[in-house]
């Protein structure tokens, strides 16, 4: 009877908390999308963004609010310098896929290992008051409201992404280059220019979705990228590796599904969330929205 109960609470929560999934993978996404190229680094710079958020309201009492409009332009800057100084020479070597895995790879270690020695091998929580106090009742349940205040932020920012790509000039110019990159070039389209400015853009949600994400993701520590790389990887193949948007679509499915895990199979729930990860990889190597990728 209780877990028939939980049924609807579950899958309300599996959505709020997928749109935060799909927000916190975005950048992933958009990074391939340009540059053709997975950004293995991807989790720890959403785990930057989270010790941003934190150092922030510990010593300068400033609301994650605040943060999450900071973080977009700090990590857009990185990433336009991580651009600069990887993607030219990676995309005009011999091998520039396995030579990016490697250089993405050895970028994550080295964040990671700097983080340890800046913050320390400690665990750090967010207080669940600091973004939104109080609650509500969902089902029968007291439900934190910090839920709706995370799910609506990370829903303004994929619908300001989607009008980004789809109603500006140089939203389009990235769609182009996504879709055909050669053709688009031949329209006078600056590729180096579009994938900068797309690749940067990619570092600052990522950055953002670390400000809000302790509340979701737990707490805070230096090797916690490792975890949310792979769960942002599992996200986009859910959904279409290229297609940003159809990241929306991985993240609420993923949430629902591991939200439902979670109640029925808890202590199962990752094991079978990755085992049903490699079942898409072969039935369905382009995700769920694989045959529509050029439709971003």
């Amino acid at each position: 009877m209780i877990a028939i109960t939980l049924l609807p609470y579950a899958i309300v929560i599996g959505l709020l908390v997928g749109v935060y999934y799909a927000f916190m993978a975005l950048g992933l996404n958009l990074v391939f999308g340009v540059v053709r190229m997975i950004n293995l680094s991807h989790g720890d710079i959403v785990m930057l963004g989270s010790y941003l958020a934190y150092y922030l309201l510990i010593y300068y009492s400033i609301k994650e609010g605040i943060s999450f409009i900071i973080a977009f332009p700090v990590f857009f800057l990185l990433g336009v310098l991580i651009y600069l100084a990887f993607v030219p020479k990676l995309k005009s070597s011999s091998d520039p896929e396995m030579n990016s895995f490697t250089a993405f790879f050895g970028l994550s270690l080295a964040i990671e290992a700097i983080s340890f020695m800046v913050f320390g091998n400690y665990y750090h929580a967010m207080p669940t008051s600091a973004l939104l106090g109080g609650a509500f009742n969902l089902f029968g349940f007291k439900t934190p409201n910090v839920y709706l205040a995370i799910t609506s932020l990370s829903a303004i920012i994929l619908i300001i992404t989607y009008f980004y790509l789809n109603k500006t000039m140089l939203g389009k110019a990235t769609k182009a280059l996504m879709q055909n990159q050669e053709q688009a070039i031949s329209f006078g389209i600056n590729p180096r220019w579009v994938t900068l400015i797309t690749f940067a853009y990619g570092f600052g949600v990522a950055g953002m979705a670390g400000v809000i994400g302790p509340y979701i993701l737990g707490t805070i520590y230096p090797s916690m990228g490792d975890f949310i790389t792979i769960l942002a990887f599992t996200i986009v193949i859910i959904g279409a590796l290229g297609n940003p948007l159809s990241t929306i679509i991985g993240g609420i499915v993923f949430g629902i599904f591991y939200q439902l895990l979670q109640v029925y199979l808890s202590g199962l729930s990752l094991a079978i969330t990755f085992l049903a990860l490699l079942a898409i990889i072969v039935i369905k190597p382009g995700g769920i929205l694989g045959g529509v990728q050029r439709e971003v």
